[in-house]
């Protein structure tokens, strides 16, 4: 018999089932996914068009993000106050992201406004006023933010080190832009970019929730069958060389006076489509991904040296990357730095997952794993992982079993292709004169850089 004072048993991980998924092409060449979730009177709506900030012209950086910022600033017969006025009628507003491989259009509503939400939409993406007021607008908010960002140390690094890893590579630089790209984006960029960027196909609509398949390919037909647009066709991913391997440096980027340093240290990685993207997630889970991590629980627990630091994968279509990343107090940093490429070695070499190390990584990323997929916009974002990345069906439905079958010696096999400590890039951004000859000690070569933000 047990009271309110036992601790409830912990059981095993739920399985997933993910929910089945439609699909139709329109003659247009617009995908239509639907995912009917018969619980609660609501869909979730999320268009992915396949172009991103690594669409970005070389010169031109940003542009991506202006375009798709300036869709919903006026559409067909509304400018962007009546836009709003009409999705909040419906009791819902219209989100807009551009990140590197695609741009995401969503939003939940009602089902019974599935049909002229689905037609607002369409407004956006087919016919768009890209006025000049709008434009000027937009890109003063876009210039605005860049500024602020010049004053965020975590900025600075992101920058830095994105730029630095991936050089030239479309991936290497942010959907922002920078202020001297934004500020040479012009208007008429703005749309001979949505003329030659944008059209159905490619395109996926997804909409889960409480309709009916019939009801989702109908009213799409009605809403985009017009859509005849042709963009210009993509590169092949084989044509995205990822860029080789950076020389192993310092880069410090200067910060007269400040208090803390900011660290980014890491290198390209593989891409969403890798085949032992579950034995990563399960290595990056023991190593930074939690706050009991190796990283973690040197850096903060034992030395004291940070409020936290932690470490992931960003896994792209092509590519992605492998980042430590953390805030450490300036006179600790040459310290931090050294740690993180111990650590890093450590998990790769003879220091290999214990038994408890290992069920606790798997724990932390089973136990809860079931809650990712309770509404229609979880659903619907999972859905969108399959379409950008073109995963299998059953990617969800595979997650915890192979999660929980994975070894110690998977895990560290893993870590010896994964992580190359010894080729990491490292990116500090603190106080030249306080951490300089520190770093320099470290025996690799500190390179002074300036970041375009």
């Amino acid at each position: 018999m047990t009271t309110r004072f036992d601790m409830p048993v912990v059981g095993p991980a739920l399985q997933v089932r993910f929910p089945d998924i439609a699909r139709e092409t329109q003659p247009n060449g617009l995908r239509v996914w639907a995912v009917p979730l018969p619980v609660l009177p609501v869909v979730t709506i999320l268009l992915i068009v396949p172009r991103g900030s690594a669409d970005d012209p070389t010169d031109r950086a940003g542009l991506a993000s202006v375009t798709a910022d300036m869709l919903d600033e006026g559409a067909g017969t509304r400018d962007a106050i009546e836009l709003a006025a009409a999705f909040g009628r419906m009791g819902t507003h219209l989100e807009i992201e551009t990140r590197a491989d695609a741009t995401f259009f969503s939003m939940t509503v009602l089902s019974r406004f599935l049909e002229p939400s689905l037609a607002l939409l369409a407004d956006i993406v087919r016919q768009p006023r890209l006025a000049p007021a709008d434009f000027d607008r937009v890109r003063d908010l876009r210039l605005s933010r860049l500024r602020q960002l010049r004053q965020l140390a975590a900025s600075v690094a992101d920058r830095a080190y994105v730029s630095a890893i991936f050089g030239d590579h479309p991936y290497g630089h942010g959907s922002l832009g920078t202020t001297g790209s934004v500020e040479g984006i012009s208007l008429d960029d703005v749309r001979s970019f949505w003329a030659r960027q944008f059209g159905p196909g490619g395109a996926t609509l997804i909409v889960s929730g409480a309709t009916t398949t019939s009801d989702v390919v109908q009213a799409a037909s009605v809403a985009f069958g017009g859509w005849d647009a042709t963009p210009e066709p993509r590169p092949d991913d084989a044509a995205w060389a990822v860029p080789p391997p950076a020389d192993a440096r310092i880069l410090l980027v200067d910060r007269p006076d400040a208090p803390q340093s900011e660290l980014r240290v890491g290198h390209v990685g593989p891409p969403r489509s890798t085949p032992d993207f579950h034995a990563l997630i399960t290595m990056n889970a023991a190593l930074g991904g939690q706050f009991t991590s190796r990283i973690n629980r040197r850096l903060r627990e034992e030395k004291g040296l940070t409020y936290g630091a932690r470490t992931s994968f960003d896994l792209r279509r092509v590519a992605g990357s492998f980042t430590c990343e953390t805030s450490v107090q300036a006179d600790a940093t040459a310290q931090a730095v050294a740690d993180i490429l111990v650590e890093l070695e450590a998990i790769r070499g003879a220091s290999v997952l214990t038994t408890a190390e290992l069920a606790q990584a798997q724990a932390s990323l089973t136990r809860g794993y079931v809650r990712n997929f309770e509404t229609s916009a979880q659903i619907a974002r999972a859905t969108a992982q399959l379409a950008v990345h073109g995963l299998p069906d059953d990617t969800f439905d595979r997650f915890v079993p192979e999660v929980d079958a994975l070894t110690a010696a998977d895990v560290h096999d893993v870590a010896v292709r994964a992580l190359s400590p010894a080729k990491a890039t490292v990116v500090v951004v603190g106080d030249r004169a306080l951490v300089g000859d520190s770093l320099a000690a470290l025996g690799r070569i500190v390179a002074p850089v300036t970041v375009d933000l």
